[in-house]
């Protein structure tokens, strides 16, 4: 039974790294153009900062039992500990910790659930927005890149994203009212074209 679970470590030591960066070119390739709902904002910004902080609580609590009890632990610890430069790094990266976790969590969830959202065929959806600002990409983007802003008329939210299409069109339709048409998932939208 033990080879079993040895294997199962491995392949989860291995397939993590590789679904990440096979999940990293898919998003790079794709480049979704997604608006959150509700329900990914109350997932993402108000459950996994609480579950991260809840959880670095709890592996902090963890090594502090483990210290008291063991003493061939407290000995190692204070032996990687003895230098200055260590104690200071440890310091100033500490606090650092929480947000790492929200980090990789975020990214291990977000990325596969946009990818979803967009090889998923969705409800119909449409909804009037105002574009409120048109900026350029970057440099790491195509010519054609474009970062739309837009404003929900009825609660004054703003959503961005990246768009590809002509870009003297899309300015000249700055500050109007633009329809986002696209499909509806579980956790948001999906943008398929722009009407105006």
């Amino acid at each position: 039974m033990k080879k079993y679970y040895d294997n199962l470590l491995f392949a989860a030591i291995i397939g993590f790294p590789i679904l990440s960066i096979a999940t990293l070119i898919l998003m790079d390739f794709t480049d979704p153009t997604f608006i959150e709902n509700k329900i990914y904002e109350a997932i993402f910004y108000i459950a996994l900062p609480i579950f991260c902080g809840a959880l670095f609580i709890y592996l902090h609590i963890l090594v502090i039992k483990k210290y008291r009890r063991c003493s061939t632990y407290r000995e190692h610890l204070k032996d990687s500990f003895s230098d200055t430069k260590t104690k200071l790094s440890i310091i100033l990266t500490y606090p650092l910790f929480p947000i790492l976790i929200y980090a990789t969590l975020y990214f291990a969830f977000s990325a596969p659930i946009k990818l979803w959202a967009y090889y998923t065929q969705g409800d119909y959806w449409y909804k009037e927005y105002i574009l409120t600002d048109v900026q350029e990409c970057g440099s790491d983007y195509e010519d054609s890149c474009t970062r739309l802003y837009f404003k929900d008329p009825k609660t004054s939210e703003i959503h961005d994203f990246r768009w590809y299409d002509d870009r003297s069109t899309i300015m000249n339709s700055k500050n109007d009212y633009v329809y986002i048409v696209g499909e509806a998932s579980l956790f948001g939208y999906i943008v398929r074209e722009l009407e105006r």
